[in-house]
C-alpha cells in the first residue's frame, strides 16, 4: 500500500523513484524465474555431472578347460591393499599446520605446502602397512599426486597382490591404520605356466575409461582389467570376458567421495570347454623340449576319427601369466629373440609361417598312384642311388637317400627312395614322357586334401576361427603351362618341378595343422576333417538359442578311398616304423602299433652375408624335419605330427619325439583305465 500511495503522491521526483524501484524489482523476479524455473533443470543436470562418478565394475572372465575338465585359465583371488584418501582430511590438515607452525606464506607456497603434507602422510602410513607386511615400500610421489588430482573419489592400490601370509598379518595388524583397506579382485591365472601359450593367448591390461566392448556408458573410471589379445583369449574376448558392472560414486566440491551405489552388477564370462587333453599336451610339450632347450618346433595330436586337437605345440612359447605380473628385463629380451621367434604360432602357421613337406608329402604321392592306376605295387623299380634321364629330360637329376637296389612300393616307402616315386611322377609306364599327367593327378590330389587352405574355418554360429591360421602355398588344379607361383608370379611348368613336387620339395609349404589332417584322412580311410579345438561354449550369445552348445565334428570333404589303398598304406606306414630298415624306427613303442613316414626337407637360409664379388646374397642349407604318423594301425585313435626347425633328419630328430609322446599315452592309457593318478606335471 506504501508504494501505491507514493505513485499517487504529486511530487514527480518521489513518483518517478518509485517507479524506478518497481522496474527493478520486476527485472529481479524475472532473473530469478528464469535461474530457478527456465533453466532450473539445466542447472540440476550440472550438479548431477560435477558430483557423481560412473565406475566400470569389471567382469569375471569364464574358465577354460581341457576335454576332462582340468582347468587351462582360470581365475584367482587377489588381494590388494587400498588406502581412501577422503578418510584421511583429517590428518592432511593437522600435519599441514604442524608443517606452517604459524609461518606468513603466499598462497602458491601454501598450495605446495599443502601438497607435501598430504604426500608424507599418505607416504608414512604407506611405510607402516608395509613394515608390517615384511615388504617395505616407499610410495612414489609421482603416482600419489596423479592419482590425489584426478581420481581422489577412487580408493588408490598401495601393495597389489598379497600372499596369504600377508593377507593374515593385514587383518591381525592393520585394523588401527586410518583410510586402509582390503581389496579382493578376480584375476587371470594359467595353472601350467607357459603350456598352451599360443593356444590359449594372453593378456593386456586394459584401462582406457571410454573403451568396452558393448553397449556402456562413457566411464569416467575403470577398475583394473584385462582384455584378450591372442589365441583363445583375444578370439573370443566377447564371450570369456563377460558383461562389465558399473557403479556411481558421489563426491563433494572438492571430489571427495561421500556415498557409492552399484546400479549395474557385472555379469561373469561363459566357460569354454576345449578338445584338448592336457595331460598329452604336457607330455608333448616335455617330449618336443627333449631336443634341446631353443628347439623350434610343432607337435599336433589329433583323433583321427573326429578331428579333435588333443595336443597342439608351439615352440618356443612364453608364460601367459608373465603378461599380468609383470616382465623382468631378462624375460623381455627372451620375448623379443628374433631368432626364437616365440610369437609364432608353428604348429598352426601363424604370421604365414609355412614349410616344405619334404617325404611326408610321398602320403599324398602314394594315393595319388594308386587311386589313379599309375602303381602296382609289386612291380619292381630300379634305384641306381640317383634320378637321371638324359634322353628324356637332361636338366634334371637328383641324389637319392635310399642305397641301390630293386624297390618295390613298400621298400621304396619305408627307405624314401625318391628315384621309385619320381619314376611314376614323370614316367608312369616307363616309356613315354607323361610328366604333364603326374603334375595333374599330384595336383588334383594335393587340393583334395586341402593343402594351401585354411583347415579351422566355418564353425557354427559364425564363430571365428579360434586361433591364428597359416595356408601355406599349394598350386591350384589345372593343366596349365603356366602356373601362378607362392609369389604371384607366372611361371612355366617343367618335368623339374613335378619330380620335385611329388617328394614335398619345391616351392610348397605347409603347416603341421594341415599335415595333421592329411595323416589322419590316411588313417581314417578318406575323410578329411575339420579339426576341432573347442568343443563347447556356454553362451547364449555365442549361438543366438539355447546355452551348453556343442560344436559339432565337421567332414571337409570325404576322398572315398580304395579299401585296397588304404590296406596298403597302413602296412607301409607300420613297416616304416616297426621294420629295422624303416626311416622311423625310432619312433618304435612296445605294445602299440605305429605308422608312421619321414621327411626331411631342404631349406635355404640367408646368412646375412654377401659375396664381396658379385655382391649377391650367401645362403647356407638348413633342413626342416618332419615324421606325422597314427596309432594304433589296426584301429587309429591318434595321430600324431612332429616337427623341427633345423633338425638333422626326420628319423634321427622328429621320430624319437613322436616315440616319446606315444609311450606317454601308452602309460597315460593304463593310468586312466586303472583309475589311478595322471601323467605327472613336467
Amino acid at each position: 500500500m506504501f508504494i501505491f500511495d507514493q505513485l499517487r503522491c504529486k511530487e514527480i521526483p518521489i513518483r518517478v523513484m518509485t517507479i524506478f524501484i518497481l522496474c527493478c524489482m520486476f527485472l529481479l523476479a524475472a532473473s530469478l524465474w528464469r535461474l530457478q524455473v527456465a533453466s532450473g533443470s539445466d542447472f540440476r543436470d550440472r550438479q548431477q555431472n560435477q558430483s557423481i562418478r560412473t565406475v566400470r565394475l569389471p567382469a569375471t572372465r569364464g574358465h577354460i578347460v581341457d576335454r576332462h575338465r582340468q582347468p587351462l585359465a582360470m581365475n584367482r583371488l587377489r588381494f590388494d591393499v587400498h588406502m581412501y584418501i577422503d578418510e584421511l582430511r583429517p590428518l592432511f590438515y593437522t600435519h599441514y599446520k604442524r608443517l606452517k607452525a604459524g609461518r606468513r606464506m603466499s598462497r602458491p607456497e601454501q598450495d605446495e605446502l599443502g601438497r607435501e603434507a598430504r604426500y608424507q602422510v599418505v607416504s608414512n602410513l604407506t611405510m607402516q602397512v608395509s613394515l608390517r607386511l615384511g615388504q617395505p615400500l616407499v610410495l612414489d610421489q609421482e603416482k600419489f599426486h596423479n592419482h590425489y588430482y584426478k581420481r581422489r573419489y577412487t580408493p588408490m592400490t598401495v601393495i597389489p597382490d598379497l600372499s596369504p601370509d600377508q593377507v593374515a598379518r593385514f587383518v591381525e595388524q592393520i585394523h588401527s591404520v586410518p583410510g586402509v583397506d582390503l581389496s579382493v579382485n578376480p584375476v587371470r591365472t594359467y595353472p601350467n605356466g607357459d603350456m598352451a601359450f599360443h593356444t590359449l593367448g594372453y593378456l593386456r591390461r586394459e584401462d582406457d575409461p571410454d573403451s568396452d566392448g558393448g553397449p556402456q556408458p562413457r566411464f569416467r573410471y575403470r577398475l583394473p582389467d584385462y582384455i584378450g589379445v591372442d589365441g583363445l583369449e583375444g578370439v573370443y574376448d566377447g564371450l570369456l570376458r563377460g558383461a562389465a558392472g558399473a557403479k556411481t560414486i558421489h563426491v563433494n566440491n572438492i571430489s571427495y567421495r561421500t556415498s557409492e551405489e552399484v546400479w549395474l552388477w557385472p555379469e561373469s564370462g561363459f566357460d569354454m570347454a576345449l578338445s584338448i587333453d592336457r595331460d598329452i599336451q604336457l607330455a608333448a610339450e616335455a617330449a618336443l623340449q627333449s631336443n634341446g632347450p631353443e628347439t623350434r618346433g610343432a607337435v599336433v595330436v589329433m583323433e583321427p576319427n573326429t578331428g579333435d586337437l588333443l595336443a597342439l605345440v608351439s615352440l618356443p612359447g612364453f608364460d601367459s601369466n608373465k603378461f599380468i605380473s609383470g616382465f623382468s628385463r631378462a624375460e623381455i629380451t627372451q620375448l623379443n629373440d628374433e631368432r626364437l621367434n616365440r610369437w609364432l604360432n608353428r604348429a598352426a602357421g601363424s604370421g604365414g609361417v609355412a614349410y616344405p613337406p619334404g617325404s611326408i608329402f610321398k602320403l599324398i604321392s602314394s594315393v595319388a598312384y594308386l587311386e589313379e592306376g599309375l602303381l602296382n605295387p609289386e612291380n619292381p623299380v630300379y634305384n641306381p642311388g640317383y634320378f637321371r634321364n638324359q634322353r628324356l629330360y637332361p636338366r634334371y637329376s637328383l641324389d637319392d637317400t635310399a642305397p641301390p637296389g630293386d624297390y618295390d612300393f613298400i621298400r621304396a616307402f619305408k627307405r624314401s627312395s625318391n628315384t621309385y616315386f619320381i619314376h611314376y611322377a614323370l614316367t608312369p609306364d616307363g616309356r613315354t614322357d607323361q610328366w604333364q599327367q603326374g603334375k595333374r593327378v599330384l595336383l588334383d590330389w594335393g587340393n583334395r586334401f586341402r593343402l594351401g587352405k585354411k583347415t579351422l574355418t566355418s564353425l557354427p554360429g559364425n564363430l571365428a576361427s579360434p586361433i591364428r591360421e597359416g595356408r601355406g602355398y599349394f598350386p591350384a588344379r589345372g593343366n596349365k603351362l603356366k602356373r601362378t607361383n607362392q609369389f604371384g608370379e607366372k611361371v612355366t611348368w617343367a618335368a623339374g618341378d613335378v619330380a620335385n613336387l611329388c617328394i614335398g620339395q619345391g616351392e610348397i609349404t605347409v603347416t603341421p595343422l594341415q599335415m595333421a589332417v592329411m595323416t589322419s584322412a590316411v588313417a581314417n580311410g578318406g575323410k578329411v576333417l575339420q579339426p576341432r579345438l573347442v568343443t563347447r561354449v556356454e553362451s547364449r550369445q555365442a549361438f543366438g538359442q539355447a546355452q551348453n552348445q556343442v560344436i559339432p565334428v565337421t567332414v571337409h570333404d570325404d576322398l572315398n578311398l580304395k579299401p585296397e589303398t588304404v590296406e596298403l598304406l597302413h602296412r607301409a606306414m607300420l613297416a616304416d616304423v616297426a621294420d629295422r630298415d624303416g626311416s622311423g624306427r625310432a619312433a618304435l613303442v612296445p605294445g602299440l602299433a605305429i605308422g608312421g613316414k619321414t621327411g626331411t626337407a631342404q631349406i635355404k637360409v640367408p646368412t646375412g652375408k654377401f659375396n664381396p664379388r658379385t655382391g649377391a646374397r650367401l645362403f647356407r642349407t638348413d633342413h626342416i624335419t618332419w615324421f606325422v604318423s597314427f596309432a594304433p594301425v589296426e584301429s587309429p585313435r591318434y595321430t600324431v605330427v612332429v616337427m623341427v626347425e633345423s633338425g638333422e633328419s626326420g628319423g634321427t630328430t622328429c621320430a624319437p619325439i613322436a616315440g616319446r609322446i606315444y609311450r606317454a599315452i601308452r602309460d597315460l592309457e593304463r593310468e586312466r583305465k586303472k583309475g589311478g593318478p595322471r601323467l605327472a606335471k613336467r
